[in-house]
Protein backbone atom coordinates (compact mmCIF):
# COMPACT_ATOMS: atom_id res chain seq x y z
CA UNK A 1 0.00 0.00 0.00
CA UNK A 2 1.30 3.78 -0.79
CA UNK A 3 0.37 6.96 0.14
CA UNK A 4 -0.65 7.44 -3.60
CA UNK A 5 -3.56 4.47 -3.40
CA UNK A 6 -5.35 6.69 -0.94
CA UNK A 7 -7.68 9.11 -3.44
CA UNK A 8 -9.90 12.20 -2.32
CA UNK A 9 -12.98 11.39 -1.29
CA UNK A 10 -15.05 14.16 -2.63
CA UNK A 11 -14.91 16.80 -5.14
CA UNK A 12 -14.53 20.91 -4.30
CA UNK A 13 -18.14 20.57 -5.40
CA UNK A 14 -19.54 17.92 -3.46
CA UNK A 15 -17.38 18.38 -0.80
CA UNK A 16 -18.66 16.93 2.81
CA UNK A 17 -17.10 14.57 6.00
CA UNK A 18 -16.75 11.18 4.53
CA UNK A 19 -15.31 8.56 6.60
CA UNK A 20 -14.23 5.82 4.99
CA UNK A 21 -11.16 2.71 5.28
CA UNK A 22 -9.90 3.99 8.62
CA UNK A 23 -9.92 8.02 7.74
CA UNK A 24 -12.02 10.82 7.96
CA UNK A 25 -12.03 13.37 5.41
CA UNK A 26 -13.11 17.02 7.22
CA UNK A 27 -13.41 19.52 3.93
CA UNK A 28 -11.95 22.87 4.40
CA UNK A 29 -14.27 25.79 4.16
CA UNK A 30 -17.18 23.60 5.11
CA UNK A 31 -20.13 25.20 7.21
CA UNK A 32 -22.25 22.17 8.10
CA UNK A 33 -19.90 19.98 10.19
CA UNK A 34 -22.37 19.37 13.13
CA UNK A 35 -24.68 17.48 10.59
CA UNK A 36 -22.06 14.63 10.81
CA UNK A 37 -22.25 14.15 14.58
CA UNK A 38 -19.41 13.14 16.69
CA UNK A 39 -17.72 9.96 16.34
CA UNK A 40 -18.25 6.93 18.67
CA UNK A 41 -14.86 5.84 19.21
CA UNK A 42 -16.12 2.37 20.71
CA UNK A 43 -17.44 1.68 17.42
CA UNK A 44 -14.92 2.80 15.07
CA UNK A 45 -12.12 0.86 16.87
CA UNK A 46 -14.81 -1.66 17.63
CA UNK A 47 -13.39 -1.68 21.73
CA UNK A 48 -13.09 0.47 24.82
CA UNK A 49 -9.51 1.19 25.03
CA UNK A 50 -8.17 4.78 25.81
CA UNK A 51 -8.03 6.80 23.01
CA UNK A 52 -5.14 8.90 22.03
CA UNK A 53 -4.56 11.61 19.95
CA UNK A 54 -1.52 12.99 18.60
CA UNK A 55 -2.25 16.80 16.43
CA UNK A 56 0.30 18.01 13.94
CA UNK A 57 1.42 14.48 13.20
CA UNK A 58 3.48 15.15 9.92
CA UNK A 59 4.25 12.06 8.06
CA UNK A 60 3.41 9.57 11.23
CA UNK A 61 6.57 8.39 12.37
CA UNK A 62 6.04 8.90 15.70
CA UNK A 63 2.29 7.49 16.05
CA UNK A 64 2.60 4.82 13.71
CA UNK A 65 5.71 3.67 16.37
CA UNK A 66 3.38 4.27 19.14
CA UNK A 67 0.19 2.73 17.96
CA UNK A 68 2.82 -0.70 17.18
CA UNK A 69 4.12 -0.86 21.02
CA UNK A 70 0.62 0.26 22.62
CA UNK A 71 -1.46 -1.99 20.99
CA UNK A 72 -3.75 -1.87 24.25
CA UNK A 73 -4.98 1.94 23.30
CA UNK A 74 -6.31 3.48 20.34
CA UNK A 75 -4.57 6.18 18.52
CA UNK A 76 -5.67 9.55 16.34
CA UNK A 77 -3.53 11.16 13.73
CA UNK A 78 -4.82 14.42 12.97
CA UNK A 79 -3.09 15.77 9.99
CA UNK A 80 -4.46 18.88 7.89
CA UNK A 81 -2.24 18.43 4.70
CA UNK A 82 -3.46 15.49 2.58
CA UNK A 83 -0.41 14.29 1.50
CA UNK A 84 0.77 13.32 5.14
CA UNK A 85 -2.29 12.16 5.79
CA UNK A 86 -1.93 9.56 3.36
CA UNK A 87 1.46 8.51 4.14
CA UNK A 88 0.14 7.94 7.64
CA UNK A 89 -3.28 5.62 6.58
CA UNK A 90 -0.95 4.11 3.80
CA UNK A 91 1.75 3.30 7.27
CA UNK A 92 -1.15 2.10 9.32
CA UNK A 93 -2.47 0.07 6.42
CA UNK A 94 0.92 -1.60 5.64
CA UNK A 95 1.54 -2.37 9.51
CA UNK A 96 -1.85 -4.04 10.12
CA UNK A 97 -2.43 -1.40 12.83
CA UNK A 98 -6.35 -1.46 13.70
CA UNK A 99 -5.57 0.86 16.37
CA UNK A 100 -4.39 3.51 14.39
CA UNK A 101 -6.76 5.93 13.15
CA UNK A 102 -5.95 9.07 10.66
CA UNK A 103 -7.98 12.35 10.36
CA UNK A 104 -7.28 14.15 7.06
CA UNK A 105 -8.52 17.45 8.60
CA UNK A 106 -8.15 20.68 10.58
CA UNK A 107 -7.28 20.37 14.43
CA UNK A 108 -9.74 22.90 15.35
CA UNK A 109 -12.71 21.35 13.46
CA UNK A 110 -11.94 17.95 14.24
CA UNK A 111 -11.66 19.04 18.35
CA UNK A 112 -14.70 21.27 17.84
CA UNK A 113 -17.32 18.93 16.38
CA UNK A 114 -16.26 15.37 15.86
CA UNK A 115 -14.44 14.42 18.99
CA UNK A 116 -16.63 12.87 21.22
CA UNK A 117 -17.13 14.35 24.54
CA UNK A 118 -15.10 12.87 27.00
CA UNK A 119 -13.38 10.27 25.67
CA UNK A 120 -9.76 11.73 25.02
CA UNK A 121 -7.32 10.18 27.75
CA UNK A 122 -4.33 11.41 26.12
CA UNK A 123 -3.33 14.21 23.42
CA UNK A 124 -0.17 14.83 22.17
CA UNK A 125 0.67 17.54 20.09
CA UNK A 126 4.10 17.28 18.83
CA UNK A 127 5.70 20.36 17.02
CA UNK A 128 3.08 22.81 16.04
CA UNK A 129 3.76 25.59 13.92
CA UNK A 130 4.79 28.75 15.92
CA UNK A 131 3.68 31.28 13.36
CA UNK A 132 5.65 33.66 14.86
CA UNK A 133 4.89 36.92 13.23
CA UNK A 134 1.93 38.66 15.41
CA UNK A 135 0.40 39.55 12.56
CA UNK A 136 0.02 35.22 11.89
CA UNK A 137 -0.96 34.78 15.55
CA UNK A 138 -4.85 33.83 14.76
CA UNK A 139 -3.08 30.55 13.08
CA UNK A 140 -1.54 28.99 16.22
CA UNK A 141 -3.21 25.90 17.55
CA UNK A 142 -2.87 26.29 21.22
CA UNK A 143 -5.30 29.51 21.96
CA UNK A 144 -8.05 29.56 23.82
CA UNK A 145 -10.74 28.10 21.36
CA UNK A 146 -8.83 25.00 20.92
CA UNK A 147 -8.30 24.55 24.17
CA UNK A 148 -12.25 25.52 25.38
CA UNK A 149 -12.96 22.74 22.87
CA UNK A 150 -10.16 20.19 24.09
CA UNK A 151 -11.47 21.04 27.11
CA UNK A 152 -15.15 18.97 26.38
CA UNK A 153 -13.43 15.88 24.48
CA UNK A 154 -10.79 15.11 27.17
CA UNK A 155 -11.37 13.19 29.81
CA UNK A 156 -10.92 14.36 33.52
CA UNK A 157 -7.73 13.61 34.99
CA UNK A 158 -6.28 13.60 30.69
CA UNK A 159 -2.69 14.78 30.00
CA UNK A 160 -1.88 17.01 27.57
CA UNK A 161 1.85 17.03 26.19
CA UNK A 162 3.41 19.52 23.62
CA UNK A 163 6.59 19.46 22.29
CA UNK A 164 7.96 22.52 20.81
CA UNK A 165 11.72 23.59 19.46
CA UNK A 166 10.56 27.40 20.17
CA UNK A 167 11.39 28.82 22.86
CA UNK A 168 9.05 31.79 21.99
CA UNK A 169 6.17 29.55 21.77
CA UNK A 170 6.81 27.70 24.64
CA UNK A 171 6.26 30.80 26.41
CA UNK A 172 3.41 31.61 24.47
CA UNK A 173 1.96 27.95 25.14
CA UNK A 174 2.69 28.51 28.71
CA UNK A 175 1.05 32.07 29.51
CA UNK A 176 -2.20 30.54 27.33
CA UNK A 177 -2.21 27.76 29.93
CA UNK A 178 -1.92 29.95 32.85
CA UNK A 179 -4.99 31.41 32.35
CA UNK A 180 -6.90 28.55 32.61
CA UNK A 181 -8.58 26.69 35.39
CA UNK A 182 -8.89 23.57 33.72
CA UNK A 183 -5.89 22.69 33.06
CA UNK A 184 -2.61 22.67 35.70
CA UNK A 185 0.98 22.14 34.78
CA UNK A 186 2.66 18.59 34.90
CA UNK A 187 6.16 20.16 35.68
CA UNK A 188 7.54 22.16 37.93
CA UNK A 189 9.07 25.90 37.65
CA UNK A 190 9.87 26.50 34.94
CA UNK A 191 7.34 23.96 33.58
CA UNK A 192 8.80 22.45 30.87
CA UNK A 193 11.66 19.91 30.47
CA UNK A 194 14.41 19.60 27.71
CA UNK A 195 14.94 15.84 28.06
CA UNK A 196 12.04 12.90 27.95
CA UNK A 197 13.98 9.37 26.88
CA UNK A 198 12.04 7.60 25.21
CA UNK A 199 9.60 10.19 24.16
CA UNK A 200 9.34 9.29 20.45
CA UNK A 201 11.19 10.21 17.30
CA UNK A 202 9.34 12.22 14.03
CA UNK A 203 10.60 13.63 11.33
CA UNK A 204 10.58 17.64 12.66
CA UNK A 205 12.13 16.10 16.12
CA UNK A 206 14.91 14.65 13.92
CA UNK A 207 14.82 17.57 11.68
CA UNK A 208 15.72 20.25 14.30
CA UNK A 209 17.83 18.43 16.77
CA UNK A 210 20.22 18.03 13.75
CA UNK A 211 20.43 21.58 13.41
CA UNK A 212 21.36 22.06 17.09
CA UNK A 213 17.68 23.17 18.12
CA UNK A 214 16.78 22.58 22.25
CA UNK A 215 13.08 20.80 22.42
CA UNK A 216 11.29 21.89 24.86
CA UNK A 217 8.57 19.65 26.73
CA UNK A 218 5.53 20.76 27.95
CA UNK A 219 3.14 18.89 30.28
CA UNK A 220 -0.52 19.51 31.49
CA UNK A 221 -3.16 17.74 33.67
CA UNK A 222 -7.28 18.41 33.49
CA UNK A 223 -8.36 18.34 36.49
Amino acid sequence: MKARDLKPAYSWESRQPVLQDSILFIPKFYQDHQSFGRLDFSLLFKNNHEVVVEYCSGNGAWIVDKAKRHPEKNWIAVEKRFERAAKIWAKAKNESLGNLFVVYGDAFDFTKYYAAENSLSEIYVNFPDPWPKAKHAKHRLIQQKFLDDLQTAAKPGSAMVIATDDKDYCEVILLELSNRKDWCFGFPSPFYINDWPNYGASFFDGLWRSKGRCIYYLKFNKI
